[in-house]
């Protein structure tokens, strides 16, 4: 039985991401917690030592319980209902990427955002080269509330970018900074909120950033970006279709 409805990927295609509930078992989003702090420099059990803490992306893509809450919950099947059943490889991390509380209150909304796969000289991307993806994936592990360093995104902006990559190289748009060319018609940013478990997919082509931290929680979110098989024969094309090779979108 499928897990995406006619409608979810309808909204998907539309505008670029999906948002689903409820994807990981107590069982697994424990185990996966219980990995987490253990590398983290804050004290579990004390909120005051978690402002301003760190690191904002512990080692740990690698281990079981983490690689558990992307190929043995629901998440990687509704991942290939998107690209295509079979179509993606195995190989995704679901990376950590934390923010920490600051303990300020001064909250204002992302103005601007990125595409990922982009040379910069913090991102571990070589430089000169780009790293495409089909498809992110956004998952939870503690509750982000509003204005809490919660995803956003910018909703139609993977169509834009598919109408500049028909007349443009891959690697035109350095850096992957959506604010620094004018090919863009930002739309009003989305945070993505909600409890442990919920998962946010999105177009690998979708402009996006994370909003400024001014909630209580760590945001502790891992995000995996998931590849075809075929990813780099297809690397550099841009069809004029956009869902070619999503072969669950109709």
């Amino acid at each position: 039985m499928p897990y995406l409805t006619s409608d979810d990927k309808a909204t998907f295609k539309e505008n670029g991401y999906l948002v689903k509930h409820d994807t990981l078992t107590e069982e697994q989003l424990q185990n996966a917690l219980d990995v987490i702090w253990e590398h983290l420099e804050c004290d579990r059990d004390d909120p005051g030592t978690w402002i301003d803490s760190g690191p904002r992306n512990p080692p740990v893509g690698d281990h079981p319980a983490i690689l558990a809450t992307l190929y043995e919950s629901p998440i990687f099947d509704m991942a290939e209902e998107i690209v295509g059943k079979g179509k993606l490889r195995k190989d995704g991390r679901p990376g950590p990427h934390f923010r920490f509380p600051t303990g300020r209150s001064d909250w204002k909304p992302a103005s601007g955002g990125h595409l990922d796969g982009y040379y910069t000289p913090t991102n571990g991307v070589p430089e000169g080269t780009v790293d495409k993806f089909s498809l992110g994936t956004t998952l939870y592990l503690n509750h982000v509330e509003p204005r809490a360093g919660g995803f956003t995104l910018f909703p139609g902006t993977h169509r834009q970018a598919a109408e500049y990559f028909k007349t443009h190289a891959l690697p035109s748009l350095k850096g992957g900074n959506a604010n620094a060319c004018d090919i863009f018609d930002m739309p009003e940013a989305v945070e993505v909120t909600g409890a442990p478990g919920t998962v946010c997919f999105w177009h690998g082509q979708l402009v996006h950033t994370g909003s400024q931290t001014y909630g209580k929680e760590i945001r502790m979110a891992l995000i995996s970006r998931l590849r075809r098989i075929d990813n780099d024969d297809i690397l550099f094309e841009s069809p004029d279709d956009i869902w070619e090779y999503y072969e669950g979108i109709e």
